[in-house]
């Protein structure tokens, strides 16, 4: 799996570094609009191509795993598990959630347990918040919460612009990674 990331990192650059060289050897025109159109249009091209071959990967997941799963116009898919039976989540709610985070390959990640639950505010993800013991979340997280409500247990399959990136989260998460979210929401405030 990394051996493809790796490819795809390269295929990207090597796309770029062509795209970038136009021929002309004149060097008294340093800034070329031209070119920069250009390589905006191959990486426009190439993230599309990757959007779509994360799309196919997890309908193939969804398929195998024989999951009914929606798919949210915001790029997201999801399953519900278990009906709620509490408070709606609204964005600006605190939350406490139990589940585990794992890769489409079935690789975990992260794991929150009842007593060390995965706390945050749902849309402040990128504010510090003053409440102890408080996390940020991924993006596509929070535009998933306001699905669910108290008690509820949700599988979300996040591709990776709504997860984790082309960075990964310098631990656990690779680059470019599709994340499967099985949680459940443990407390609403």
């Amino acid at each position: 799996m990394k051996k493809n990331y790796a490819m795809l990192n390269t295929l990207l650059f090597v796309l770029i570094c062509f795209t970038s060289c136009n021929g002309n050897n004149d060097k008294t025109d340093s800034f070329q609009p031209k070119s920069a159109v250009n390589v905006r249009k191959n990486i426009e091209k190439a993230n599309k191509i990757l959007i779509e071959k994360d799309k196919d990967k997890i309908e193939s997941f969804l398929r195998r795993h024989n999951l009914q799963a929606i798919f949210d116009s915001t790029g997201f898919w999801f399953v519900e598990i278990e009906k709620g039976n509490g408070t709606k989540i609204e964005n600006g709610a605190l939350v406490a959630l139990q589940g585990a985070i794992n890769l489409i390959d079935g690789t975990p990640c992260y794991t929150y347990a009842e007593d060390n639950p995965l706390v945050f505010v749902v849309g402040k993800s990128n504010e510090l918040s003053e409440v102890a013991n408080v996390q940020n979340a991924v993006s596509g997280l929070h535009s998933a919460l306001v699905l669910m409500e108290n008690q509820s247990r949700y599988v979300f399959v996040f591709p990776p612009h709504l997860a984790h990136g082309i960075i990964g989260d310098g631990n656990n998460i690779p680059p470019r990674s599709i994340l499967i979210y099985d949680i459940k929401v443990l407390d609403v405030k």
